[in-house]
């Protein structure tokens, strides 16, 4: 059993009405959700082979299914889940139910824990906020950045809450010269523990010809990007460091950066603002897809609509409108507005004889 593909399907087992822990309950595959959040199943037989929900490796889409899972099954003892090879779904099926009529044995289960899928899915806890003693104050005052530039322009609560500040005018010391530019500041936590200082810099347009962690952008996925400021999909992106790992991509509006953001990171609500979505919305945004999403109600009771979609750069789902600049207007204008990268000498000019 296995797992060579990236196709799988979830068997639930149901233990409700076992007399011992011991004893196998009854297995069913996971088919879909109803408008309420209810997990669907279907016997595991090959003739409703059609109508397993079939999951992708890495797929966001698994957190919001166990979570309903988990308000569904009040007792986590009494349900497991386990992944299966959508491919070699029958005989996966049959070794899955000899090794649960004996999952006492070890290397039972050993092969039953590589494939269980935890219930536990817990969204992450909130980060505390940065204590300003521990931040590098004359670090960015040698950018021309201080504490109380930083607080005029609403930008020091973001900082010290882990976010990106917007555009920062900095003044960056090279050399003999001084380098005058704008970029969004952030605090990230280095590999010693310490804080270090994140300098985002404007680029004049989002750099898609290279490689971005591995991956090779299409034509059509340049197209979404340069439009929609959002891959439309997520991929696979394999850092210098690290495991791959699926993730949605999008163009920071304000620097034309790069961004992505782990799928498995992100979960999708099924009730957004009011508005129940169905299960294909609720799919596609997943995927990261755009949804057109009508009636939903604004904090003021006034009903809108607008296009859902994942958004990397601002960590979730962002709502567009329809009188917004697509990503290459923006893009446009900004090019026409930016200001140029400016460098002054500080060096003493030599003079020549006569001069």
């Amino acid at each position: 059993m296995e797992e060579n593909s990236d196709r799988y399907v979830l068997v639930l087992e149901d233990r409700s009405e076992t007399k011992s822990p011991t004893d196998p309950g009854c297995l069913s595959v996971i088919s879909g959700q109803d408008e309420k959040g209810k997990i669907k199943t279907v016997e595991p037989t090959e003739e409703n082979r059609s109508a397993f929900l079939v999951f992708k490796k890495n797929d966001g889409l698994l957190k919001n299914f166990m979570t309903n899972l988990r308000r569904q099954f009040n007792d986590p003892t009494h349900f497991g889940v386990y992944r299966i090879v959508a491919d070699r779904f029958v005989e996966s099926v049959e070794a899955l139910k000899s090794m649960l009529a004996a999952r006492e044995m070890p290397q039972n289960k050993a092969a039953l824990d590589s494939i269980r899928v935890s219930s536990d899915e817990s969204p992450a806890q909130k980060l505390s906020a940065i204590d300003p003693e521990k931040v590098d104050w004359k670090e960015l005052e040698r950018l021309g950045v201080s504490r109380e530039k930083l607080k005029a322009g609403g930008n020091l609560d973001r900082l010290l809450n882990w976010q990106k500040t917007g555009l920062v005018s900095l003044a960056v010391p090279f050399g003999d010269t001084t380098i005058y530019t704008e970029a969004r500041l952030a605090l990230r936590t280095g590999a010693d523990g310490r804080l270090s200082l994140n300098i985002h810099t404007l680029r004049r347009e989002p750099q898609l010809d290279f490689p971005y962690m591995g991956h090779t952008f299409s034509p059509e996925e340049k197209e979404q990007l340069l439009t929609r400021g959002n891959l439309g999909r997520t991929v696979e992106l394999s850092p210098k460091k690290g495991e791959p790992f699926r993730a949605y991509v999008s163009v920071d509006r304000l620097t034309n950066e790069l961004v992505s953001l782990r799928a498995d990171q992100v979960q999708i609500p099924h009730e957004i603002k009011g508005v129940r979505l169905s299960e294909e919305q609720h799919r596609a945004l997943t995927e990261g897809r755009p949804v057109q999403v009508e009636g939903m109600l604004s904090r003021h009771g006034k009903p809108f609509d607008a296009t859902l979609q994942v958004n990397a750069e601002k960590r979730g789902i962002e709502f567009i409108f329809k009188d917004s600049l697509s990503n290459k207007e923006r893009l446009k204008s900004s090019a026409r507005e930016a200001p140029a990268v400016r460098q002054i000498e500080n060096k003493p000019q030599k003079r020549g004889i006569g001069r």
